[in-house]
């Protein structure tokens, strides 16, 4: 029985996806693109014109280059190039509740002569609805009172999928997206079709698949000047409305969040947020898919019934918990109780590009991970002739898609009758940072929204940009340091310009630094400048090319609040551990603005000790965001930094999902652990609400388990006792070496002057004396071989290097090493470079064959970065006539005796 399913589901499967597109017409000259050469990254600019914005969601670029964006909470912002200024334009009082808010803007197509401004959002009041209104523009402000209400269709408050894109075709026509207002729960990620009284929330059959329903759908009208519209032709349902809401141009969509509209052939462009499933059931249908989608005409695009390339879901009896026969594409009937519409639906369409949670066999340039499709505009070079900064022959005719999730932008290319021919990345170099929404400019330039790192956050990433493409002389490259980043008041700090460059004229770059009100304070490659007013402080840098094409950036200083500073004292060696040993220790904080004599202050110190099995990550270790509780789990934190799991979870807050010490407080004490990573792999929901948390197949289980450590460790944080600040702790307590233990003491002061609070950290980080030579923090000439546990050096002057060794105490080093018959040699071990003296030197006789010998040192005080360099006359060495290296050993007087 399980084998006739299995083949069923295959044949249904094959057969929908065999449906496609009636061919073109008039598309344009998009085989340009195609004998075209790519152009270098470097010719493309990226230039941040504001941040820390608070949950943008579209944009629109005016005639003139003002750019118009809003933010979910209301707000409508103005971008002027001229200024290089954001401003406050207005604020529309909306309803906030789930992903409602102020969602989409686009500019009237005559907007030079009109001045009107549409907008998506969800009005304030009892009144649920989503509107879609003009309001008009008038010396640079926006007139709330000039309001018209074009459209409002009801929706289910407190739910969900809100799509509210809105773009213009090249005929006037206005595209609106809405989602399908359902909850995803409760359906384990596949298609939500909950029949039961009561459950209306959660069947898509309600909207998606409703014919008399405006959700769940892309609408196409056509604006009127008196603030109304009329129905263009052919939309998917007849002007008469006898067979459905004539305002449809297609059905069967989830969540269509970002639309475009291809400005020669209106073909309809749009990211279509998929379900959570992250595997296929016999008894449901396929897994989740996230869709870009291309609309050549008005038609029904399958969701809840079909997914990707028309995979058919099954209908499922959420009382019984029985399966139904695959809907099918070629006439899906909607016969749920919730449906007011027709029961007899128009054929699915199948996506245009389709990619799950894993690796998608079609489309491997997706990727894999979390996913939130969306799509871009559709450039054409003739369009942009004569714009300074329109981007190469290259992409003519190419489509932009991008992924919130994944944070990247990728060039569609199509053949001339819209066909799919191939992906490729768009500045791969480059990682967006959660992309919303973008548009190109009347000169050739692309605006791009970047959401930032959380959902539903004022994040510290977020940004309005501008893509720049230089087809001649490139624009230069403006970098800028400070040897101070934050201080107290009065605070000089000295800047630099250094790794400033241009691309076509070597050190030719003229410097202009201003403070923020546009003082010039130098124009010199650095500059010196005290700041004595606290607050937080903007310098400017810029950059300017022979021909005037200047580049800028902005470094913000923070005055008014000195950082603490932290210090481990001890007694013993501060680079290594031998044994089981007792290390004496004494934490020493000093803050500025904070009396270290009271008790709360004191109470502000953090000592922890602990021990990592595998490597010496400083960089993690020493890391000053809130994490890790000193139970351990570093590992599990730096799996979930990279897994992207911050799109959807915070630290301590929730945004779309729980935060991770909400989450660790509700499993405190429980044996839940392996339910946890279940959970995390398939997906869940009902837990912490109607918001479903999304599958994540393409994490191994063990991956899973280590963030699950990690997380679970969260909420004893506040309980673990800090250590003294004198003391002594001990290594070796774990019964192994060649781990590293570290002693860390954090002291966050109570911030001062409007500077928030800051963190100083000291890290003492002991490791196993034995360092194999495979784990050199930096080599040259050098093959490293981890499978035979050495380094081999194939030529003369050929090193290794150990980075921050404290040599005190340390009298010898115990090299256990080879050597190739006919190859002579001397070892030497310098201190801080190739050229640095040298403290020790051993010759080794040719054809040694693994042997041990020591070569005494002299005890140094601070920290060393040790060489080992291998010194040859031998004109044969190389891959086969080598000297081998493999373990170091760092030996104490009393190791010696």
């Amino acid at each position: 029985m399980r084998a006739n399913l299995v083949f069923l589901y295959f044949i249904s499967t094959c057969m929908l996806s065999s449906l496609h597109y009636p061919s073109a017409h008039g598309q344009g000259n998009s085989d340009v693109s195609s004998h075209a050469a790519r152009p270098e990254d470097n010719r493309f600019t990226v230039e941040v014109l504001d941040k820390k914005l608070n949950e943008p969601m579209e944009l629109t670029v005016l005639p003139d280059s003002r750019v118009i964006f809003v933010e979910r909470r209301g707000n409508i912002r103005l971008y002027d190039p001229k200024q290089n200024k954001t401003r406050l334009l207005a604020h529309l009082p909306i309803y906030l509740g789930s992903e409602d808010g102020l969602l989409g803007v686009t500019k009237d197509p005559h907007f030079e002569r009109t001045n009107w401004l549409y907008f998506f959002y969800s009005p304030a009041g009892e009144k649920a609805v989503q509107r879609i209104a003009r309001f008009t523009m008038k010396d640079d402000s926006l007139l709330l009172s000039s309001e018209k209400v074009l459209l409002e269709f009801p929706l289910l408050r407190a739910c969900c999928h809100s799509g509210g894109s809105l773009a213009f075709g090249p005929d006037g026509n206005l595209f609106i997206s809405a989602g399908d207002n359902t909850y995803p729960s409760a359906s384990s990620g596949f298609a939500p079709l909950d029949e039961r009284a009561d459950r209306i929330a959660f069947d898509s059959q309600k909207s998606a698949a409703n014919t008399d329903d405006l959700r769940g759908k892309i609408l196409r009208i056509t604006p009127q000047s008196d603030g109304t519209y009329t129905i263009p032709d052919d939309n998917l349902f007849p002007k008469d409305g006898t067979s459905g809401r004539p305002e449809i141009y297609t059905m069967g969509n989830r969540n269509p969040f970002r639309i475009s509209i291809d400005p020669k052939t209106s073909y309809l462009y749009w990211g279509e947020v998929g379900p959570d499933a992250g595997t296929d059931s016999l008894h449901r249908g396929p897994k989740g898919y996230d869709e870009i989608n291309q609309a050549r005409q008005a038609g029904n695009f399958g969701w809840p019934y079909f997914i990707g390339d028309n995979k058919p879901y099954r209908p499922y009896n959420f009382a019984t918990q029985q399966s139904g026969e695959l809907f099918d594409a070629l006439a899906p009937v909607n016969t749920s109780v919730n449906n007011t519409g027709a029961k007899t639906l128009p054929p699915a369409q199948k996506a245009f590009i389709w990619y799950p949670y894993l690796a998608s066999p079609e489309f491997p340039e997706a990727g894999e991970g979390g996913r939130t499709a969306m799509a871009g505009p559709v450039f054409y070079t003739d369009q942009f002739a004569s714009a300074p900064y329109s981007f190469p022959p290259y992409y003519d005719g190419k489509l932009l898609i991008y992924d919130w999730m994944r944070n990247w932008i990728k060039a569609v290319t199509m053949d001339n009758q819209g066909n799919y021919q191939k992906m490729e990345p768009f500045l791969p170099t480059r990682t967006f940072s959660k992309p919303v929404d973008m548009e190109f400019g009347p000169d050739g330039s692309l605006y791009v929204l970047e959401y930032g790192t959380f959902w539903k956050s004022e994040n510290e990433d977020s940004q309005l940009i501008r893509i720049q493409y230089h087809k001649n002389n490139r624009r230069p490259i403006a970098r800028i340091s400070a040897d101070k980043m934050v201080g107290a008041a009065p605070l000089t700090v000295k800047l630099s310009s250094k790794g400033s460059f241009d691309y076509d004229k070597e050190d030719s770059l003229a410097f202009v630094w201003k403070l923020k009100d546009g003082t010039v304070i130098s124009r010199n490659s650095t500059a010196t400048y005290t700041f004595k007013k606290p607050g937080t402080q903007e310098i400017t840098l810029a950059a300017i090319d022979p021909s005037g094409e200047t580049a800028q950036t902005t470094l913000e200083v923070k005055v008014g609040n000195a950082p603490p500073v932290v210090r481990i004292n001890t007694t013993a060696n501060r680079s290594f551990y031998w044994g089981k040993q007792d290390i004496p220790y004494q934490v020493r904080v000093e803050d500025q603005e904070d009396d270290q004599r009271t008790p709360a202050n004191l109470n502000r110190t953090q000592i922890r000790f602990d021990y990592l099995p595998q490597g010496k990550d400083l960089a993690l270790l020493t890391s000053t965001s809130q994490s890790d509780n000193g139970k351990g789990g570093v590992q599990g934190k730096q799996l979930i930094t990279q897994s992207g799991c911050t799109g959807c979870h915070a630290y301590d807050k929730r945004t779309v999902g729980p935060g991770f010490i909400e989450i660790s407080q509700r499993y405190l004490g429980k044996n839940k652990r392996q339910e946890l990573v279940d959970k995390v792999q398939n997906g869940g929901s009902g837990n912490w609400g109607e918001v479903a948390m999304a599958a994540h197949p393409q994490l191994k289980k063990e991956v899973i388990s280590e963030m699950i450590d990690y997380i679970l460790t969260l909420s004893d944080e506040k309980k673990v006792a800090s250590l003294p600040m004198t003391g002594v702790v001990s290594t070796g307590t774990h019964g192994s070496e060649g781990g590293t233990y570290y002693l860390t003491a954090t002291y966050t002061d109570q911030g001062a002057n409007g500077i928030e609070p800051l963190t100083g950290r000291d890290t003492l980080l002991l490791r196993s004396p034995i360092q194999m030579a495979y784990d050199a923090d930096t080599s040259h000439g050098v093959m490293i071989r981890k499978a035979d546990g050495r380094a081999r050096f194939t030529q003369n002057d050929a090193f290794i290097a150990f980075r921050r060794i404290d040599l005190s105490q340390i009298h010898s080093l115990s090299i256990r090493a080879s050597a190739s018959d006919n190859i002579e040699g001397t070892l030497e071990i310098r201190v801080n470079g190739e050229k640095g003296p040298v403290i020790s030197q051993k010759s080794l006789s040719p054809g040694s064959k693994w042997v041990n010998f020591d070569m005494p040192i002299k005890p140094m005080s601070g920290f060393q970065n040790l060489y080992f360099i291998y010194k040859t006359t031998s004109k044969t060495i190389g891959i086969w006539q080598t000297f081998d290296l493999s373990a170091i050993t760092f030996r104490r007087k009393s190791d010696e005796e």
